[in-house]
């Protein structure tokens, strides 16, 4: 805790208002030095005031939940007025939506996660984070000490009189105790050394697990792809990128020597052999397959030709006759027709008239003599004269088929003669190739077998890429465990040890038990354990060695010794200046022993210059000087 040039150290309740829907307003002022006690029938808000002063000190939880339901939906805005370390300020929560979660601060709006960060640096506090456990090397994260933290330890509720704070976790009792001693720096630093090597071990050991196990396969996987590849076995980057040049070197030797015989077989494809062709080698067998395939194709294409040709001979040989057989029709017809009116010229399709003037035995279109006889020799002229054609026309076609079947011939005995220029062909490259093909095939086999190595080398490059990464994540969690062990925390020299600081309240403590030993208390002191702040009373922790009654006296003195910490302690100490006690009368010990502690509380707030506020259902006692009375106006409906 720094240093401020005010001599009012701490908190200070100023005032609380809370206003409702129609602007109506409650107001309660208090007062520094003394005991403020709200009196008060049952539900005249005694309990409601001490909770909007805890809203407005950062309570996240609706407030339905920090208020109940009633007061929340009564009420639009709620306020109070403090002073810390003597700078006055003024908190205040709207009720309305949208505004929910945010505080107030002198007209300024902040979020109510961000409340504790902003009073702790008003108070001077160190903002820390504390290990989630009571043995920091065992504790998995850490949490921040927040406001919140030390606020229950000064505001006793209705649900705190038989412990330092409602459901609190012994870690965080522990932390707000030595935060109210003044030691907490020195101490969470520690702690926070041992929790952060704690984790830098458990990273290194989970580093070095990972780094053995992948070292185990990586040696099996790598050794296992050299065995099958027949590689050198490869315990490094540097070792397979030596292993790759190789391969690539050798495997461009084969490629030249593939490519350079490729290009001698292709020449004695192409029949161009080169010197020392093999023995027997015909150069001519080319040429005359050539030839035949030469001669192969024009007789295909006079077959061909031919063929359609005689299509075309018997195609109009078949017109002819069904001409012939069309003009006997006629003849046949002429007796049938012979008195049958023309009505159409067949010329130009004009309409003719049959009765049309015309000379006897003449055609009415014509005017040329008809008559049966000469009809009839003028078909059969035409007749012969077809079938002259026609018997030309078979001729032709017997002639033409003479000749398609002698160019069949000649086509089927070139494709004969070229199949077996072909075999010869074959046999003879074959004959010449024989001696390049287990060169040839030797090659490939080879060329696939570095190839099919060349694959393996990026699997083997990335096995060991996951050692190395391994093996790089060790070593950093080994340099972070040995920084960390090298780093001693620094938390400043002290003025008062912390087993002084410890007794100092223990003592103040005893000092206020020491009138209730014959009546309520118990005829041991308390003392503190500076270790673990563990509180004793004789040789018993404290919940183990009091009953109820006197667990509630027992915090009635813890509350008491915190209003002396800037007197008793340093400026280290985190000095809350205010005890807010809720309903003290109601934790079933007698009421004039709680009487008498009230008294004493109100004499230690006039001389510490510190503030107690309290609630109660009887009238204050009469002690204007040390103690205001504030009677609560209304009473409102029990819910």
């Amino acid at each position: 805790m720094s240093e401020h040039s005010t001599t009012e150290r701490g908190l200070r309740i100023a005032k609380v208002r809370l206003v409702r829907e129609g602007g109506e307003l409650d107001e309660y002022s208090f007062e520094s030095g003394k005991l403020n006690i709200l009196t008060g029938v049952r539900n005249s808000s005694k309990t409601t005031t001490l909770k909007v002063i805890d809203y407005c000190l950062g309570d996240r939880d609706s407030p339905a939940a920090a208020l109940k339901a009633a007061v929340a939906d009564e009420h639009v805005e709620l306020s109070t007025d403090l002073r810390i370390h003597g700078q006055p300020y003024t908190l205040t929560r709207d009720l309305t939506h949208g505004r929910l979660g945010k505080v107030s601060i002198n007209g300024s709006d902040i979020q109510a996660a961000e409340f504790s960060d902003w009073i702790l640096g008003q108070l001077g506090c160190p903002n820390l984070n504390i290990p989630k456990g009571l043995n920091p090397v065992s504790a998995n994260d850490q949490v921040p000490l927040s406001f919140r933290n030390t606020l229950r330890h000064f505001y006793r509720n209705e649900d705190s009189w038989t412990s330092f704070a409602d459901k609190e976790q012994e870690f965080v009792r522990r932390a707000v105790v030595s935060q109210l001693l003044g030691f907490v720096r020195s101490r969470t630093a520690q702690a926070n050394r041992d929790f952060e090597l704690a984790q830098a071990k458990r990273r290194r050991d989970e580093a070095e697990a990972a780094s053995r196990e992948v070292r185990e396969s990586t040696l099996q996987a790598v050794t296992a792809i050299c065995q099958n590849l027949s590689l050198p076995l490869a315990r490094s980057k540097e070792q397979v990128a030596s292993a790759r040049r190789e391969l690539r070197s050798e495997l461009d030797s084969l490629c030249e020597e593939r490519q350079r015989l490729t290009a001698d077989v292709q020449r004695i494809v192409d029949g161009s052999a080169p010197a020392g062709a093999p023995a027997g080698y015909d150069s001519s067998l080319t040429t005359s397959y050539g030839e035949v395939a030469i001669g192969l194709m024009r007789a295909t294409e006079e077959v061909s030709n031919l063929e359609h040709l005689l299509e075309e001979h018997r195609r109009s040989a078949r017109t002819v006759t069904a001409e012939v057989r069309r003009m006997e029709r006629l003849i046949t017809s002429i007796d049938v027709f012979d008195a049958l009116p023309v009505r159409m010229c067949p010329a130009c399709e004009q309409s003719v008239d049959p009765h049309r003037e015309h000379r006897e035995g003449a055609c009415y279109l014509c005017s040329q003599s008809v008559d049966d006889d000469r009809r009839q020799r003028r078909a059969q002229v035409e007749i012969r004269s077809l079938k002259s054609e026609l018997s030309e026309l078979d001729d032709v076609v017997a002639h033409t088929a003479r000749d398609l079947s002698a160019a069949r011939e000649l086509q089927q005995d070139l494709q004969a003669e070229q199949a077996e220029l072909a075999q010869q062909l074959n046999e003879q490259r074959a004959a010449q190739l024989a001696p390049f093909m287990a060169t040839l095939e030797g090659l490939a086999a080879q060329i696939a077998q570095l190839e099919h190595k060349m694959t393996a080398l990026p699997a083997m490059e990335e096995i060991l890429q996951r050692r190395d990464m391994a093996n790089h994540r060790l070593l950093s969690a080994q340099q972070a465990v040995d920084q960390i062990e090298k780093h001693q925390p620094t938390s400043g020299s002290p003025v008062l040890r912390p087993t002084d600081r410890c007794s100092a309240f223990a003592d103040r403590m005893n000092a206020f038990l020491a009138r209730y030993r014959d009546s309520l208390w118990v005829n041991r002191d308390v003392s503190i354990r500076d270790t673990d702040l563990t509180f004793y009373v004789g040789s018993r922790p404290w919940d183990q060695g009091l009953g109820a009654e006197a667990k509630v006296l027992f915090f009635l003195a813890y509350s008491y010794a915190t209003l002396f910490l800037d007197r008793d302690l340093d400026q280290e100490c985190a000095f809350p200046g205010l005890l807010l006690l809720d309903n003290p009368y109601q934790q079933g010990i007698a009421r004039d022993v709680v009487r008498s502690a009230l008294i004493e509380l109100a004499e230690a707030a006039r001389d510490t210059g510190t503030q107690v506020i309290s609630t109660q259902t009887a009238r204050a006692p009469h002690a204007p000087d040390i103690i205001r009375g504030i009677d609560m106006p209304r009473v409102y409906a029990a819910p």
